[in-house]
């Protein structure tokens, strides 16, 4: 997962205020194209740095304690400190131009393009809600590589 750290450092050039810590498997490989796996992670990550408050965390491949590991898929949790995305919208947020905050630039194709690639790949996304810091949780899940 060398391609998180790789954002990492693009991140933190684009908002230096924020802390984003990398956690879990560092040895964990998906079935991805390098670039898909890139917009997937990017889009994730710029997101939860730019509407949140400041604080992001990405877990690859939680504890057995916090999430069941599964054998043909790895798991991502991106999760911010902002205030969310109410449960009612957090299936209308992944259609495309959809935006909850217009406060902030953007576009509204990011979480619908993270959906699309990652169903490409047979992975899924799903949003909730972090418990670590109270803000938006993203559950990626996509293919390990054999």
């Amino acid at each position: 997962m060398g391609c998180a750290e790789a954002v990492r450092r693009a991140v933190e050039r684009l908002h230096p205020e924020g802390r984003l810590d990398i956690a879990g498997s560092r040895s964990a490989t998906v079935a991805l194209e390098r670039q898909d796996l890139d917009e997937l992670l990017g889009n994730l990550i710029e997101n939860a740095a730019k509407y949140g408050g400041g604080s992001v965390f990405v877990t690859i491949d939680p504890d057995e304690d916090e999430a069941p590991r599964d054998p043909k898929q790895c798991l991502i949790w991106v999760e911010d400190d902002g205030p969310g995305i109410p449960e009612a919208e957090r299936i209308r947020i992944f259609d495309r131009g959809v935006r909850l905050d217009t406060d902030k630039p953007g576009t509204g194709l990011g979480l619908a393009i993270v959906r699309d690639v990652a169903e490409i790949y047979g992975g899924s996304v799903r949003l909730g809600t972090s418990e670590d810091l109270g803000g938006l949780l993203v559950e990626l899940r996509l293919p390990r590589a054999d």
